[in-house]
């Protein structure tokens, strides 16, 4: 009977933890599933049986959380929708042994049910750290991503996820010593109350606001949903409406923008010089850890002596950034000259388009070698190619089939059209951009992993999250965005994502969605660039901070397994009984 009790409340406080998550957000349930778990681990009676309570814990949490997975199989005819459910179960059921590896590790190396709790909340940032990296990695729906609709969640500029991740735990245990331990450790927990609101008050501190007249941005989302997304039929309605949508949104920057000086001295004046803004950056060259300029070309800065007719004519408007989902492109574009110059004419002579199609280049033996990229196409006669990225994190079974020898006969086969496997790109990069601040680009769920979105070596000015999340169900898509606003805290950097079918959104370097378009919808976002903010303590110290107090944690719960308290004083009837005087007499 006690087992299935704890079947029970292991099962439900998952359930309860993963509702915490986008796009639900209920994160005070998040907490009191998290104390279920802490209750769990420390009340268990070997390490094992606390491994076993906190796998079924993340059994829970990982199977509701990530339901949405299930929907990817719906749209494919090589294998049966049913094999979806089986994936999602199969994921859990891998993804919950990052629960019990920690729950196990604090069971055996403490016995005490306090210094059990706080082993636990010293490995849970290791294990959420081997969660994100091992057999590729699925850093998806950390902990911390339970702060994001709190100002607590601000303070992952100086810890990072993993750190938040922490902080809930510390707050499901601080949760449990109330309950369940009188005396100081219950002093312990009630002290997390003014703790946690103190860091949500800094939290809300470190955001500043500034009217910030950025680069004029405009994100297309087709409404373009899987079912006839990879439909040759609808190539051309595809293309058609993405040049449409992408020519009414620059319309609209052009009845909207404010009309600029086409001079190369007001074109590269410092952000920091820009009348009426408030901008947080230095004066710099290069790149936004250093100088900062506003890098524009002289051609894309002052227009010929005909167009200006000889005078000093003004800009019809600023050149614009177009952003593209991932996939948009169908041809290859870099062979495909006709496509590349018709999509390069829905753009000015000065515009800027950043859109997902498939790379092509050449092995050593002449074989052709294909990439999901990211393409920077300039605006203007016959276009041109400027910039193009590679994915790196590849997604397996839907940009390759890992062990395709074993796996291939048994029917597994890509969620995707195409027999080929992609190529795996270099990783993080900045893209410099011509006439624009530089760029990280993020295909997909590559936004997911901390520290892996940004070049430490030649920080950029935004992130730019192209990703097609049309086949991610209901639940899907708002975790992704979840992922991004995570990230944009981390860096201080703007993240614009663009998908077919939602959620786009411009989020700023707070994690903020400054402009969105709902899932199912069909339109453009037409903004500005929110600003980067300048590096944070997470950018500059990574998880050292994490590491010194998980070290702390380690230390204290080592400390009070080994303290043993005096024992308490006989009564002194005892003494005298044990002295052969049953009588209490002292003579």
């Amino acid at each position: 009977m006690q087992g299935l009790r704890n079947f029970i409340l292991a099962i439900a406080g998952g359930g309860a933890t993963a509702v915490a998550f986008a796009p639900l957000n209920l994160w005070p349930l998040g907490l009191i599933g998290l104390a279920l778990l802490a209750h769990l681990v420390a009340s268990a009676g070997s390490s094992w049986a606390a491994a076993g309570r906190a796998w079924l814990f993340g059994l829970g949490m990982f199977a509701v959380s990530l339901h949405w997975i299930a929907t990817a199989f719906t749209y494919q005819a090589k294998m049966p929708p049913e094999l979806g459910w089986i994936t999602v179960l199969g994921l859990a059921f891998y993804l919950a042994l990052f629960v019990a590896l920690p729950a196990g590790l604090a069971a055996r190396l403490a016995q005490k049910p306090v210094a059990r709790s706080l082993w636990l909340l010293a490995l849970w940032p290791l294990a959420e750290t081997l969660r994100g990296t091992l057999l590729t990695g699925f850093a998806w729906n950390p902990l911390g991503a339970i702060w994001l609709e709190t100002p607590v969640a601000q303070m992952a500029s100086v810890v990072g996820g993993t750190g938040l991740s922490m902080l809930a735990l510390a707050c499901g245990v601080a949760l449990l010593w109330i309950a369940r331990h009188p005396g100081r450790w219950r002093g312990a927990g009630l002290l997390m109350i003014p703790v946690t609101g103190s860091l949500a008050l800094l939290g809300s501190g470190f955001i500043t606001e500034n009217d910030f007249i950025g680069t004029p941005l405009v994100i297309v989302q087709p409404g373009i949903g899987q079912d006839e997304r990879y439909d040759a039929a609808a190539a051309e309605r595809h293309l058609a409406g993405y040049i449409s949508l992408t020519r009414a949104g620059l319309n609209e920057v052009t009845q909207s923008g404010r009309p600029v000086l086409a001079t190369a001295e007001v074109a590269q004046r410092t952000l920091t010089e820009t009348e009426g803004v408030d901008s947080p950056l230095p004066p710099s060259a290069e790149k936004v850890t250093g100088e900062y300029r506003n890098k524009v070309d002289a051609g894309l800065a002052r227009p010929s002596a005909e167009a200006a007719g000889g005078g000093t004519a003004l800009l019809p408007r600023k050149p614009a950034l177009v952003l593209w989902p991932e996939g948009a492109i169908d041809a290859l574009v870099e062979a495909d000259a006709p496509a590349l110059a018709r999509i390069a004419a829905s753009l000015g002579p000065t515009d800027l388009l950043l859109a997902g199609g498939t790379g092509i280049s050449r092995n050593g033996d002449g074989t052709a070698r294909y990439s999901n990229s990211l393409f920077a196409i300039a605006g203007g006669s016959g276009g041109r190619i400027v910039g193009r990225f590679d994915k790196a994190h590849l997604v397996p079974l839907g940009e390759y089939v890992p062990w395709r020898g074993l796996l291939e006969p048994l029917g597994i086969a890509r969620l995707v059209p195409g027999d080929y496997d992609f190529a795996a790109g270099p990783g993080p990069r900045t893209l410099m951009l011509p006439g624009f601040t530089s760029v990280s680009p993020m295909i997909c769920y590559e936004i997911a992993f901390p520290q892996a979105v940004a070049a430490r070596s030649n920080r950029p000015g935004w992130i730019a999250n192209v990703s097609n999340d049309a086949w991610f169900g209901a639940w899907g898509p708002p975790q992704h965005l979840a992922q991004a606003r995570l990230r944009a805290i981390e860096e201080g950097l703007p993240v614009a994502r663009a998908t077919p079918n939602g959620i786009s959104a411009v989020i700023d370097g707070f994690g903020r969605v400054r402009s969105s378009l709902d899932q199912g919808a069909r339109g453009t976002i037409v903004t500005s660039l929110p600003p980067p903010q300048p590096e944070t303590l997470f950018v500059r110290l990574g998880l050292y901070p994490v590491a010194v107090l998980a070290a702390l944690l380690a230390l204290a719960g080592w400390r009070l397994e080994r303290h043993r308290p005096p024992p308490a004083p006989r009564p002194m009837r005892q003494i005298l009984v044990e002295s052969g005087d049953a009588n209490g007499s002292l003579t």
